[in-house]
């Protein structure tokens, strides 16, 4: 029987979205989302966030492109609209109407970009665009914006022009200027249990690739309950239709480094990890805020032993631990025996004994051991016997050899004197009090026990 007395364990929650990498192509033509989020208002600041793939030309004029929306929000007067779109140089731009600031880095080349706009009205640059990360561009407009009321729309500006041509995916809008160390952190994964700062977010996982879904028309809102609608979508085939979207890590991983005594409890309380070694577990959220999120945790986890081993010589118990401290035990009621606190132990009535022993940070018991032979006359397997005893301090032993030294042991397994054999006799020293006793020799197999009364 062995009892665990300290067991370090360590707990965790993460939690990862895990859905289908799905994303919407719009046709360019007339596609486009409509929402129930009202505009960010004011002059406050907002980030914008979105996965796009285009080949699209978006520089107006002799290069015979057009602006392509990504998202727009407020009325169509000068000052009074928010629009994130693509324009010159093929790269992102951020504007008010009448006043924008643009980017250099072009995205027209049929690839994954994650872009993203940021106005901070209390910067000295309040805009500062992103592509994949990187920031490509900055500035100011030149009128304070004053967005007014107006749901958010993706896919084109709100007086129904410039429609994006391309794929979007995992769209968020946020009422925070986010900085670029935020931007980079959650660039490459969907958010699961999104901050109270992001106040909407589509994943665009719902529909099926480029199936048949004219009966999914919603946008799920992860962010709250502004679920969206696509409008004007053939949803059929691989155009204007839910589609296959950018390669987002939808699991989040993680390292816990943790350390236990004899064993470490699986995550669902399975079973029990009783080796050092690198574990991994999955966690899976089925429902809630989180549904659909997985974790993995790899578990770096060091096991910490206690040596358990005993010896058994007659009444003489003994723990084989080393750099330890022990604490023998009444198995029956898992008492404590007062003052027994070393490696050895010599039992003083018939019982069932273990120790307690302490390694570093941990605890553990030791099997328990019977001990079913004592009484006043104890014989060892080769004869040796001991009277009389009790005894007045002149003790006799019969078939032992003299020349031997024997140990005088407490019932504590405390050595407090010991005395030669002359004549098959020995003297027990003056300074040893009544009470129970144990001789002890190399030269004995077992223990002998002796009642001293004087």
């Amino acid at each position: 029987m062995k009892r665990i007395l300290l067991l370090a364990a360590l707990c965790c929650g993460i939690t990862a979205q895990s859905q289908s990498n799905n994303a919407l192509h719009f046709d360019g033509s007339d596609d486009y989302i409509s929402t129930t989020k009202s505009s960010i208002q004011g002059n406050a600041a907002r980030s914008f966030e979105a996965w796009i793939r285009t080949d699209e030309n978006c520089v107006p004029g002799a290069a015979g492109g057009v602006q392509q929306v990504i998202a727009d929000m407020g009325t169509f007067v000068i000052g009074k609209r928010f629009t994130f779109n693509l324009l010159w140089s093929n790269s992102i731009r951020l504007e008010i109407g009448g006043s924008g600031v643009s980017g250099t880095t072009a995205v027209n080349d049929s690839l994954w970009h994650h872009v993203a706009a940021v106005y901070n009205p209390n910067s000295a640059k309040t805009v500062e665009l992103f592509v994949d990360g990187v920031s490509c561009g900055t500035g100011n407009f030149t009128s304070t914006p004053a967005t007014t009321a107006g749901n958010v729309v993706i896919g084109r500006r709100i007086d129904g022009v410039n429609n994006f041509g391309g794929d979007i995916d995992e769209f968020r809008l946020w009422n925070i200027a986010l900085t670029q160390s935020q931007i980079q952190a959650h660039m490459n994964g969907e958010i699961c249990a999104p901050p109270s700062n992001l106040v909407l977010y589509y994943t665009m996982n719902d529909g099926v690739a480029d199936g048949s879904n004219s009966s999914n028309t919603t946008l799920t809102d992860h962010a709250g309950t502004n679920n969206g609608t696509v409008q004007n979508f053939n949803l059929s085939g691989s155009s204007s239709n839910w589609t296959y979207g950018q390669n987002l890590s939808q699991t989040m991983y993680d390292t816990v480094v943790a350390t236990a005594c004899s064993q470490y409890m699986i995550p669902d309380s399975s079973g029990y990890w009783d080796a050092t070694g690198t574990y991994s577990w999955t966690f899976n959220q089925v429902s809630g805020a989180s549904a659909g999120c997985d974790s993995i945790v790899t578990y770096d986890l060091t096991i910490d032993t206690v040596d358990t081993r005993t010896s058994v010589n007659g009444i003489v118990l003994s723990a084989l631990a080393t750099n330890a401290t022990y604490q023998w035990v009444n198995c029956g009621d898992s008492s404590l025996i007062l003052g027994a606190n070393s490696a050895t132990y010599v039992a003083s009535a018939n019982g069932d004994y273990a120790a307690i022993i302490t390694q570093g940070n941990c605890s553990e018991w030791t099997d328990c051991i019977s001990v079913t032979t004592i009484g006043l006359e104890e014989r060892s397997h080769n004869g040796v016997v001991v009277y009389p005893n009790p005894s007045k301090g002149t003790v006799y032993l019969l078939h032992a050899e003299d020349g031997v030294i024997m140990e005088i042991l407490d019932m504590y397994g405390r050595k407090v004197g010991e005395s030669v054999i002359e004549n098959g006799a020995i003297e027990l020293p003056a300074h040893i009090v009544n009470g129970m006793y144990v001789l002890r020799s190399a030269a004995l197999e077992l223990p002998l026990k002796l009642q001293l009364l004087r």
